[in-house]
């Protein structure tokens, strides 16, 4: 009878162990596929994770090895990589349905930028599909881009006229309308600190090559204090990414 016991409990370890195992596993592999989805979603170019290794139990993970495949007629083969981060999520959520993401340290970000012979620069390119995207899914953030993409998408609405002929009206604003969520309230997430340890800048302009190297830089908090829900996360923060191109 003990050895049958001993038996039951030996096997029930270790079926929990197996439990916690895949359990950490699917949850890795989901936000390593969430991270690869989002960068491919916004910027239109394949993204790679190598792991993500993330402990729900105390709340902090890292990412390795994140690239993100540079456009097909520039010389680098990434236009981003992040040789690792790690993320520390705030433990006593500051109010429901909301998630904090306390800290993101990237210890090493590269930027390849390059201007090619047409004069078009493949980060400006990515910041602008990035823009685009987020600008179409949530227009009442991005008004001036999203009424942009809805002239150029309704060439026979000839806005500034038909303001001009009827003032009454006011603007045309079907495309900065925030669309009505229905179903259950939809958990946010924000984001309250991103370091960079070091931003290296790799720029080649009229085939003239030169290096830049930042230190501890910081990126202000995204997502405000009532958060942005998870699927918006990954555009703004390769947004803020990428424009740290712009620093050179």
């Amino acid at each position: 009878m003990n050895k049958l016991a001993v038996l039951a409990f030996t096997l029930l370890v270790f079926l929990s162990s197996m439990l916690w195992y895949l359990a950490n596993g699917s949850l890795n592999e989901y936000l390593k596929s969430q991270i690869e989805l989002q960068g491919h979603y916004y910027s239109g170019q394949k993204t790679t994770v190598d792991l993500a290794d993330f402990s729900s139990s105390t709340g902090t993970g890292s990412f390795t090895n994140l690239r993100l495949l540079n456009l097909s007629d520039h010389q680098a083969k990434h236009a981003v990589i992040i040789d690792v981060a790690h993320i520390a999520l705030e433990r006593q959520p500051s109010q429901p349905l909301l998630t904090t993401i306390q800290e993101i340290t990237i210890n090493k970000l590269t930027l390849n930028s390059e201007t090619n012979s047409s004069k078009t620069n493949n980060i400006d390119q990515l910041i602008k599909s990035t823009r685009n995207k987020l600008a179409h899914d949530y227009p009442e953030l991005y008004p001036n881009i999203s009424a942009k993409i809805y002239a150029e998408n309704n060439p026979q609405l000839n806005a500034e006229e038909y303001a001009q002929n009827n003032p009454q009206a006011g603007p045309i604003i079907e495309h900065t309308k925030p669309k009505k969520k229905r179903g259950k309230p939809q958990t946010k997430i924000n984001i309250s600190t991103i370091t960079i340890n070091t931003v290296e800048l790799n720029i080649i302009n009229n085939n003239l090559a030169k290096k830049i190297s930042l230190h501890n830089v910081k990126i202000t908090a995204i997502g405000g204090k009532q958060g942005i829900i998870s699927n918006q996360l990954g555009g703004e923060v390769l947004l803020a990414l990428l424009s740290l191109a712009n620093r050179s």
